[in-house]
């Protein structure tokens, strides 16, 4: 491998990001067109603590005894939550840790003003489990949850109604929640979002719809290389629905992605008004998931990049992040951005299928796999009141951390629920937990992580690998024959956290072996 530049390059973020803590060279991949590319991941980092071994387990986090002065600390107000999870959205395609292919100087805003997480995972490489995981703080597969919800052959699958979403847990402490956008997380009446804790919902069930009539002047669409279908009508679960009765509430002409920022907006804007009350947004973009589809305005600013697909699904990159500084916008001008948590993050990775993911970068694309690209996502978390400003981090964290952090800071006097499963952001940004154990896996694949040492498993072909993340980031090279010991531990944390699944509420679809940005893996769906 190639030595690594002693001067890296300068991250497009504004320098009070990248500055504020200690910068390592960056990482590059050798022998293919990733070299020539940032590796951020495991290349900027601020200094770590001494080590801590934890694991993805139900452990509480303890309340600081000594609550430290200034900002380091929650004010005596409860805060306010907004969670913006996007939907395949890959690591390397936000600017935030570097890189330039697509710009995001509002995600980049969230992240000026607190911290950015570079090594943050999700809890499976599939939206429904991956959303499953960051509303209830526990692995989905703990409960049965195990695969993806198909939208056409998954009857009756959901969120089981005995599992306590993050709204659910608020509304005790006076919280008034909202969802909008992409629920996906079960379809039949018991599963709708205003069953699961939230007061207000607006947004389609399904796992994917269309943002527009394309017929509407002012759009790109764009056919990628694996389209399934024609863009119609949005039916079904594909279509938009308002309030507790599920009443239809779509307009076809208008952007979703716009659509999805003026409801959050408008919802701040009225919780707000009532200044006794803190709220919770869950902010569910859709975008950038398939279908490529984007107003002609944002098709029009990235006209040097040659390939259409790609072009437009950068576009709609541009488009979300212009509504999350919509987002910010109101929570500063309603006077509430302070105490304000605030929450960016990726469901996974991007599809490789259908052609747009960045081909560059070994975290690009592995949406339905357990290579970093499917599970490895952009993560930002800001809250001005309770944690000063930190940089990029390379502490591992989990978006199963959210819940955590939110109900600890929401209610610092009381312990956490024992079964949630997440460690407290501002506590891991004030103090890295550099060897912290991390397992995933939908059977017949799984992975685990604790420190630089990542091992993946696939049942079914009986074969495993063990990495070095930091001196091979792309996990081309198996050490497992030359480093048995790492070898053994990880794959005993994924024995045992195997063995400890109840059988999955529905099947798995299926598994086949794909090929991402080079590298020959198993797709579980």
């Amino acid at each position: 491998m190639a030595a690594p530049s002693p001067h890296p390059p300068t991250p497009s973020c504004p320098p009070d990001i990248a500055s504020q803590e200690r910068v390592h060279p960056m990482v590059q991949r050798p022998r293919r067109p990733l070299a020539s590319l940032l590796l951020a991941a495991s290349a900027l980092t601020f200094g770590l603590g001494a080590p801590t071994t934890t694991g993805i387990t139900a452990t509480p986090q303890p309340t600081p005894a000594t609550p430290k002065p200034a900002r380091d600390v929650a004010t005596a107000a409860r805060p306010n939550v907004v969670i913006i999870l996007v939907d395949d959205l890959d690591w390397a395609d936000v600017s935030t840790y570097g890189r330039r292919d697509a710009p995001t100087p509002n995600i980049d805003r969230i992240a000026q003003s607190g911290v950015a997480f570079s090594d943050a995972y999700v809890a499976a490489s599939v939206c429904a489990v991956s959303r499953a995981a960051l509303l209830t703080g526990r692995m989905p597969q703990r409960f049965g949850f195990t695969y993806n919800i198909n939208d056409e052959g998954d009857k009756g699958a959901g969120l089981p109604v005995d599992q306590k979403t993050l709204a659910d847990r608020l509304r005790p402490l006076g919280y008034r929640a909202a969802a909008f956008g992409k629920w996906h997380l079960g379809s039949d009446p018991q599963f709708y979002p205003t069953r699961r804790g939230f007061d207000e919902f607006f947004g389609f069930l399904a796992g994917e719809t269309n943002y527009v009539d394309p017929a509407t002047p002012g759009i790109v669409t764009t056919p990628t290389k694996e389209d399934k279908y024609e863009i119609g009508p949005r039916t079904g679960n594909h279509a938009m629905v308002e309030g507790p009765d599920a009443r239809p509430a779509d307009d076809f002409s208008r952007y979703l992605t716009n659509q999805i920022t003026d409801r959050a907006v408008d919802f701040i804007t009225r919780a707000t008004a009532d200044k006794n009350s803190p709220f919770f947004a869950y902010v569910a973009y859709n975008a950038p998931h398939w279908p490529l589809q984007v107003p002609q305005s944002y098709y029009d600013r990235f006209a040097h990049i040659e390939d259409p697909v790609r072009r437009t699904y950068v576009a709609m990159i541009a488009a979300m992040d212009d509504g999350v500084g919509q987002i910010l916008d109101t929570l500063e001008k309603r006077g509430v951005r302070d105490n304000t948590m605030v929450l960016f993050l990726s469901d996974n990775g991007c599809p490789h299928r259908f052609g747009f993911c960045n081909p560059d970068h070994p975290f690009g694309a592995g949406k339905f796999t357990y290579l970093e690209g499917g599970v490895r996502v952009p993560f930002v978390f800001s809250w001005p009141a309770g944690l000063k400003t930190r940089g990029i981090s390379a502490s591992p964290v989990s978006s199963l951390d959210i819940a955590a952090t939110v109900l600890r800071a929401a209610d610092p006097a009381h312990a956490l629920p024992r079964e949630l499963e997440g460690h407290d952001l501002v506590t891991t940004a004030r103090k890295p937990q550099p060897d912290r154990l991390l397992v995933w896996g939908q059977e017949p694949v799984y992975a685990a992580r604790q420190g630089d040492k990542k091992v993946w498993l696939s049942r079914d072909w009986n074969q495993s690998h063990l990495y070095d993340l930091k001196a091979d980031p792309a996990e081309e090279q198996d050490l497992s024959a030359r480093d048995p010991k790492n070898d053994k531990r990880l794959k005993g944390a994924i024995e045992r956290y195997r063995t400890s699944l109840p059988a999955p509420l529905w099947k798995l679809h299926s598994t086949r072996k794909v090929t991402v940005n080079g590298r020959e893996t198993e797709m579980v769906y």
